[in-house]
């Protein structure tokens, strides 16, 4: 349905226990971060976003701009997140809210595989046709992801009725969509972020090359960058455990850093 954003339970936790907010990307889902979440410590509170940009959806919420979205499943959680987690579109819409100065991120953000243009690269049809493509292998790409070991049992024709599905769904509106926010990102107030922030890519990933992920993360007061080798786009899926680790490591520097500086 267009402008939906609903609020997904992973874990209850304990009351007063760390809280982790997850955003999905464009055609991906809330329960893509459920692997995460079974990692992470059972006493967390975790909670997933459902983004009107979840797979199936008829793109008219176009309308509005990503990280308006997100602040109104923020404003369904009641109260400030300890760590932001966002993959791909949706760290976009974090990065968008983030710099305009909105609290409702919370206390830290992880931005897991960005897109970033470099303010010297300048807009052409050599980018848009780059850009193109990597959103059609990154679709294809999120439906062998989500598929995960059902993948092995699975025609390979089966399977490649099932991107050509996906495509065919998200088609101009959904590749527009991310390349207007692409374009967008060379713009971005990124001093006007302040919160302690975290860049997670993978070093297979094309969305953000590595002087991309360098410049995203310098630009950003005190921004953390880690480059998971051989990792692809969506190994927050495939290799659950690597992000689920930089989670703990992001909260737990966190709460030091509370604690010894000032108060935030």
């Amino acid at each position: 349905m267009t402008g939906e954003v609903r609020l997904r339970t992973l874990a209850r936790g304990r009351p007063g226990a760390p809280l982790v907010v997850f955003a999905h990307g464009v055609e991906g889902h809330w329960a893509s971060w459920e692997s995460v979440a079974a990692r992470l410590d059972p006493g967390w509170r975790l909670l997933a976003l459902q983004l009107p940009w979840q797979a199936g959806n008829d793109y008219r919420w176009r309308e509005r701009r990503p990280w308006q979205w997100l602040a109104d499943g923020l404003d369904l959680v009641g109260e400030l997140p300890d760590q932001l987690v966002a993959h791909s579109f949706g760290a976009n819409a974090a990065l968008e809210l983030l710099c305009t100065g909105d609290p409702r991120p919370g206390r830290a953000v992880m931005l897991v595989c960005p897109f970033y243009r470099l303010p010297r690269h300048q807009v052409s049809w050599r980018m848009f046709e780059r850009s193109r493509e990597t959103f059609v292998r990154h679709l294809a790409d999120g439906v062998r992801a989500r598929l995960g070991r059902r993948l092995e049992r699975l025609e390979p024709d089966v399977v490649d009725a099932m991107v050509r599905l996906v495509l065919d769904r998200a088609g101009p509106l959904g590749f527009s969509a991310v390349f207007d926010t692409y374009v967008a990102s060379a713009e971005l107030e990124l001093d006007r972020v302040g919160v302690p922030t975290s860049v997670q890519v993978g070093g297979a990933d094309p969305t953000l090359p590595l002087a991309s992920a360098q410049a995203l993360a310098g630009a950003i007061p005190g921004a953390r960058l880690r480059v998971h080798a051989e990792r692809d786009h969506f190994f927050h899926v495939r290799h659950a455990h690597d992000i689920a680790a930089e989670v703990t490591g992001l909260h737990a520097a966190t709460r030091v850093t509370t604690k010894v500086g000032e108060p935030r």
